[in-house]
């Protein structure tokens, strides 16, 4: 009886493990998706990618949404100092630098509800099909895919 009281409680810890990295890893997935997307937007200023960065925001967990809402602060305050020392720099980048602020502003407005979340998730659907399931996915590899020259390395 011990043995098989052991043998179910060691079972039960292994699938809490496995469940606890597959949550981990999923949620890196979709930072890596969110930083993804942000970098489309940022060098093409694709609406889509700026429906897929605010779709993976409101997908998110309050924790993780506060800090791809820090991540846009970051950028756009690295962006400001940079055009500050290069003028040639500014007329560039000053637009991303703002719809980075207004990013971070949207996503941070409120808490958002199932519904908000369903709506947006529709909103990015019918504009980037392929950018919802890779998001349903978290799969962040369709913006490299898409646009495989932005991430050259």
């Amino acid at each position: 009886m011990n043995i098989l009281i052991n043998v179910i409680g060691a079972t039960l810890l292994g699938l809490f493990a496995v469940y606890i990295f597959k949550r981990k890893s999923h949620a890196k997935r979709m930072n890596d998706y969110f930083s993804n997307a942000v970098r489309v937007y940022a060098l093409t200023n694709e609406e889509d990618a700026r429906i897929a960065i605010v779709t993976a925001a409101k997908v998110a967990a309050k924790k993780q949404r506060a800090s791809m809402v820090n991540s846009l602060k970051r950028i756009a305050s690295e962006i400001h100092k940079m055009s500050e020392n290069d003028s040639k720099l500014k007329p560039h980048t000053s637009k991303f630098a703002e719809s980075s602020i207004e990013l971070a502003e949207e996503i941070s407005s409120r808490e958002w509800t199932i519904n908000d979340i369903n709506k947006q998730k529709e909103e990015l659907g019918n504009i980037n099909s392929e950018y919802l399931v890779a998001l349903d996915k978290a799969d962040p590899t369709i913006f490299s895919q898409k646009h495989p020259q932005l991430f050259k390395k």
